[in-house]
């Protein structure tokens, strides 16, 4: 083997922060794929045209995923850093406010006394609260989907552009549609 042939085994590494680009299904119509995020998008690629299809009805024809951010240990953050296949459609300070609310929201959500207080709360009630209130997570994740959907459709969708929920993915990583 040369040296100059690359082992086919190995996967470019992504520098932390980084976007990982989802392309489009190779001819098989069953939409966008995962692949590794391998640096500025391909020529052929939808980034940088116009927006084509309308969100909700047609399929995204590429998907730009927002890694987590792990520098805070557990806790469930996503990176604020602007994705360069954004540019042209969204503004970077729309989209890091966007970032910065959801993370936000979600340190807000996983706040240890709040889920020490409802868990008290359960068990006093010998089980019977959680019928008849919401647990601060639950009702964060109810705020969560609310300012998504709003940011969608104050800024993100006009663009061509849609924020999936990141309790879809088990809060593994943010989904950008790019219509």
């Amino acid at each position: 083997m040369s040296s100059s042939a690359q082992d086919p085994l190995q996967t470019p590494r992504r520098k932390e922060g980084e976007a990982q680009v989802l392309a489009p299904a190779g001819g098989s119509g069953a939409g966008p794929k995962s692949s590794y995020y391998q640096g500025p998008p391909a020529q052929n690629s939808a980034f940088g045209t116009a927006p084509i299809g309308v969100i909700g009805r047609d399929k995204p024809r590429e998907i730009i995923r927002v890694e987590r951010d792990y520098t805070g240990g557990e806790l469930c953050q996503f990176h604020p850093t602007f994705p360069l296949e954004l540019e042209g459609r969204v503004e970077p300070t729309v989209f890091s406010e966007t970032m910065n609310d959801i993370n936000e929201l979600l340190i807000k959500a996983h706040d240890p006394s709040w889920a020490c207080f409802d868990n008290s709360l359960a068990v006093l009630t010998l089980y019977t609260s959680p019928f008849l209130l919401n647990s601060k997570y639950e009702r964060e994740m109810k705020r969560l989907d609310k300012i998504i959907s709003q940011a969608n459709e104050k800024s993100f969708n006009p663009a061509g552009l849609n924020i999936r929920s990141p309790a879809e993915s088990a809060f593994l990583f943010l989904e950008v549609e790019y219509f």
